[in-house]
């Protein structure tokens, strides 16, 4: 059983006070009996001197009365003597009190040696001595009686009961009351109130009187404060961003909860919007992650003064942020709000001296229509977000159901489009190209086709772009062109030795290991390089940096050609052509469909002679029309591609084809 400090103090005081009392009682029944004795040895005493006296004076029991005036002098000398009686046997001679004409019985009178003088005192009526005398020379004897005066003797014994309880009983009773009041005070009180204050670290106690306790108490109160602001900056640094300052993913979770439980209660609903900065990867690359953090610092506090005061923003990802709005009461000013964002941070930037411009997506969800809680309303405005990026980023898109359907789909694709590649269900197929002159076939252009056993053919166009966007295009364009190389192999085995062109992908050609799986692939096969070429699309010049420019001038070292594709539907300029190592340039579909206008003959005459100027070779790409073949001819461009020829074929299909094919 645990005790308090209280119940401990006074359950010891409890003892010592039992302790005190058995000591002060037994000094109280020997003090007693001490006095006790001293009264029964000076009856003794009177008595031994008043037989001696009455011893030589009595000569004959008749004349014992004679010295009834000793007998009384004796009496009123001592307190304790009630009567003194001298007997002859039984009969009483002379008595110092009339009242006792009879003698007290034998077991009245203390003849015994074993009881205590108390109790000689307490239980017996007197003392008895002898009275010894001659008369002639026979010896007589008398008894000569001392009878106790009781009521003198109780008196005495009660007073000192009275001083005992007055000096050993009260007063020590006092003292340990008083003891236990300071124990209570001074330690008792403090203790308590300092396990108090070491359970619950709610009030901290006024300071102590004792030195030791007090130092205690200091101790507490300062372990505790620093504990108290430790924890606070712990539970700030969980549900705070480092660098923007901002709430994090944590207190949004929180914040998210207790929004939906008002909700919940006053059937309201609240706008979860997924914000994401355009392009900031290109920052990071082009000036470095210190610019990257300021700019989000700066983002972060425009994002804040842009919204109302009571409503919410978090930074939940390197540029993502997070704002959950609710002061709105029509859609017409929520969109007002998030224009307001989109316009702050459309501003241009100016950071240490560097001026950026960016711009931002955000995916808007609703609860309670797009989700219940914080994981759906995050998937949902996530997707959202994404929606907007791919309608040309710098704009705001709003959840909806086919938008979910549409996602759900999405990740059964890139499930199934993963798995394809391990039941090797991709293919393959070569589309030629096409000299312009002579019409003979001068090599072909590697294509990937997917042939899914239960779904059939699925277009390129339907699984390349989410292969970019999860990065499994890297994986699936390391078997592109390992594929086409063994190709270029086997055909040059049969003799038919061109030249092959394979799409790389920027994400792939930026791939860090990209290099070093290039150079192994063409030790182990050896591949004549001159019959190689890569052809990368304009998205790489967005993130023009010395990475990029040293990958293609790595490539181009090892003697494959490098084409450029799609050529002026992106981000080309000429100082692109200039400072890349472009060996052909591909004219796209979308200005060969234009050739027989004036403004569409402009675009495509002028790419002609630009990259015969600049010793580049041209592919003119769609060509589906002698009219467009006779068109080439004529400007002189070296060679299409297009169903004019042929569309893609599979590989034997190809074979079959290049043998059979006559040139126009």
């Amino acid at each position: 059983m645990l005790l308090t400090i209280q119940k401990f103090a006074l359950i010891m005081l409890f003892i010592i006070l039992t302790l005190v009392s058995s000591v002060f009682t037994k000094y109280f029944l020997d003090q007693k009996e001490k006095t006790a004795s001293v009264i029964l040895n000076s009856l003794k005493n009177d008595m031994s001197e008043l037989s001696y006296i009455l011893s030589k004076n009595i000569t004959h029991n008749l004349n014992a009365n004679t010295y009834r005036a000793v007998l009384d002098r004796t009496a009123s000398n001592n307190d304790y003597i009630l009567a003194i009686l001298i007997l002859d046997d039984n009969d009483v001679l002379v008595s110092t009190d009339p009242h006792f004409k009879t003698a007290p019985s034998r077991t009245d009178i203390f003849n015994d040696d074993t009881l205590t003088s108390h109790e000689v005192l307490d239980h017996k009526k007197g003392i008895e001595g002898r009275i010894r005398y001659y008369e002639g020379k026979a010896l007589h004897t008398l008894r000569l009686m001392f009878l106790f005066d009781r009521s003198e003797i109780n008196e005495h014994f009660e007073a000192s009961k009275m001083d005992f309880a007055l000096y050993f009983a009260l007063l020590p009773i006092l003292v340990i009351f008083l003891s236990w009041l300071v124990v209570r005070y001074f330690v008792a009180t403090p203790l308590e109130l300092l396990r108090q204050f070491a359970y619950y670290h709610n009030v901290v106690p006024k300071a102590f009187k004792l030195k030791e306790l007090e130092a205690i108490r200091s101790s507490m109160a300062q372990t505790f404060a620093r504990l108290d602001e430790e924890q606070n900056e712990l539970y700030a640094m969980a549900r705070t961003d480092s660098l923007s300052g901002l709430a994090n993913r944590n207190a949004l979770n929180e914040y998210t909860e207790r929004l939906i439980a008002d909700a919940l209660h006053t059937n309201k609903e609240f706008a979860f919007l997924f914000l994401d900065i355009d392009h900031f990867k290109t920052v990071n690359d082009e000036l470095g992650h210190l610019i990257g953090d300021e700019l989000l610092k700066n983002v972060s506090s425009k994002i804040t003064a842009a919204i109302p005061s009571n409503d919410f923003v978090a930074r939940v990802g390197g540029d993502e942020f997070v704002v959950v709005l609710h002061q709105y009461d029509t859609l017409s000013e929520l969109t007002n709000i998030i224009d307001r964002i989109q316009q702050t941070i459309n501003d241009q930037w100016v950071i240490q001296t560097n001026p950026i411009t960016i711009s931002s997506s955000i995916g808007i969800a609703f609860y309670p229509k797009d989700g219940v809680d914080i994981t759906s309303l995050m998937q949902h405005s996530s997707m959202a977000m994404s929606e907007a990026k791919k309608e040309g980023r710098a704009q705001y898109h709003f959840f909806t159901d086919a938008l979910n359907k549409q996602v759900q789909e999405t990740i059964a694709l890139d499930k199934t489009m993963r798995q394809a590649l391990i039941n090797n269900e991709y293919e393959l197929y070569y589309q030629p190209k096409t000299d312009v002159k002579s019409g003979a076939i001068v090599g072909a252009e590697a294509l990937i086709r997917w042939i899914s056993p239960a779904k059939g053919f699925i277009p390129p166009n339907v699984f390349i772009p989410l292969a970019e966007e999860n990065g499994f295009i890297v994986e699936l364009g390391d078997w592109v062109l390992k594929e086409a190389i063994s190709q270029q192999l086997k055909w040059k085995e049969k003799g038919l030795d061109i030249s092959i062109a394979i799409n790389i992908a920027a994400k792939q050609l930026l791939e860090p290991t990209f290099e070093y799986k290039l150079t192994t692939l063409l030790q182990e096969s050896q591949v004549d390089t001159s019959k190689i070429t890569i052809e990368i699309t304009e998205y790489l010049f967005l993130e023009n940096n010395k990475n990029n420019l040293r990958v293609l001038n790595f490539i181009h070292n090892k003697g494959i050609k490098i084409a450029l594709d799609d050529f002026g539907t992106g981000y080309s300029s000429l100082s692109y052509l200039k400072k890349f190592p472009i060996d052909i340039l591909k004219i796209d579909k979308l200005f060969m469909d234009d050739y027989h206008t004036p403004e569409g003959a402009i675009f495509v005459e002028t790419i002609v002679k630009m990259g015969q100027t600049l010793k580049m070779d041209i592919i003119a790409e769609g060509v589906e029309e002698k009219g467009q073949v006779e068109y080439l001819r004529i400007i002189d461009c070296a060679t299409y591609q297009g169903y004019y020829c042929s569309r893609p074929l599979a590989v034997k299909d190809f074979e079959s084809f290049h043998q059979t094919y006559i040139p126009n």
